[in-house]
């Protein structure tokens, strides 16, 4: 049987017809999604915004004070990412959004987080946002994260569910989301 997924949902490509992957359910491997959700949504969120920013400016919602401390919740982000890429680095999982996963990773960061590769990219946009003066960014980010929960993590949440079974359920039940 071959696999028919419309094009604009599952591979990310816009259009309104059907694209044929050529390959068997048999064939095709689990895993959690079938496009680089993540990154997509990140550019796409910061070309948004800096599009809106130059075309209809919004004033700062910060002084120039609250920017500079945002450097500090920048790197504070970036810590949480390169953290947790180490972590699947160590357990021998890809962090590839699209990889089958090969262990559950359960425990440094992720003991606190489920997600916090996500979280990081949340708060390296929040960030950017505060030092850019770029309010669109900020007010923008409320929708990445709703996209990013859709597209990316109820995705990956079931896929765990099926991969790992009773262990993702007893982590899910002692790890939150977020933080």
């Amino acid at each position: 049987m071959t696999i028919l997924v419309p094009s604009f949902i599952d591979n990310g490509i816009v259009g309104g017809h059907w694209l044929n992957l050529g390959v068997t359910m048999a064939d095709a491997p689990d895993r959690p999604n079938t496009a680089h959700w993540p990154p997509i949504i990140y550019a796409a969120t910061l070309v948004i915004a800096w599009t809106m920013q130059r075309v209809w400016p919004l004033p700062s919602l910060v002084p120039q004070t609250v920017a500079m401390i945002a450097w500090l919740i920048l790197f504070v982000g970036l810590g949480i990412g390169v953290v947790a890429l180490v972590h699947f680095r160590r357990v021998g999982t890809p962090f590839d959004p699209t990889a089958p996963a090969r262990v559950l990773a359960t425990g440094g960061i992720y003991r606190y987080s489920r997600n916090p590769m996500y979280l990081a990219a949340i708060i390296c946009l929040i960030a950017i946002g505060l030092i850019a003066h770029w309010t669109w960014l900020i007010l923008f980010v409320p929708v990445a994260l709703m996209a990013l929960i859709k597209l990316a993590i109820e995705r990956e949440e079931a896929y765990l569910d099926r991969r790992f079974g009773g262990d993702y359920l007893a982590y899910r039940a002692r790890v939150r989301r977020w933080i």
